[in-house]
């Protein structure tokens, strides 16, 4: 019973590392440039391009997360600089997007009839108004977030963000709240 218990809490961590993890410890965000130029689609591993995939290993897609600590791969953010965050607009994320801090979650780079870019520009600047469960962690009530990626499917439109003391999440389009051009400028402006 206890090597039951142990491979059923090895395979939970590894569905979590799969969404709050970069596979490629290499990768810096902040180095965009020189990731572009040493990565090409031969370099990629099946294992680094699945752990990035936005689905668990039941095919179902990944609706919440919470990576603070990924803050190699997303650095913080200053909030005067929030909206030269790189974000994809129109189109779902690639594989290397998502190595190089554009996305945190590709989709199998296809269009598919399943998840779907959703029509939003991006990057946005918005606070997190949903609640934070008590079994999981996850942003704070009214915090900042810089969203970088948003996907819709049938069942569920989810957004991906950046906080802007670093690291990444992910939760529901409906606990979030876009900030107005207005509101933008008067945070930035302080």
């Amino acid at each position: 019973m206890k090597t039951l218990n142990f491979y059923a809490l090895a395979i939970s961590a590894l569905v979590f590392a799969q969404s709050c993890t970069n596979p490629d410890p290499k990768t810096n965000a902040g180095d965009k440039q020189n990731v572009k130029a040493e990565k090409s689609k031969s370099n990629y591993t099946a294992a680094a391009y699945n752990n990035t995939k936005g689905f668990s290993e039941n095919g179902e897609i990944i609706k919440n997360f919470y990576c603070p600590d990924a803050q190699r791969e997303f650095p913080p953010i200053e909030l005067a600089s929030w909206n030269h965050v790189s974000a994809v607009n129109g189109r779902l994320p690639s594989y290397e997007e998502t190595m190089n801090g554009t996305a945190i979650h590709h989709y199998g780079e296809r269009e598919n009839r399943y998840v779907k870019p959703y029509a939003m520009e991006l990057p946005k600047l918005a606070r997190f108004v949903g609640a934070t469960s008590k079994i999981r962690s996850g942003p704070v009530k009214g915090e900042l977030v810089v969203v970088i990626q948003i996907v819709k499917t049938p069942l569920d439109t989810i957004v991906g963000y950046r906080f802007l003391t670093g690291g990444v999440g992910g939760s529901k389009f409906s606990d979030f709240q876009f900030l107005t051009e207005a509101e933008v400028n008067a945070l930035v402006a302080n």
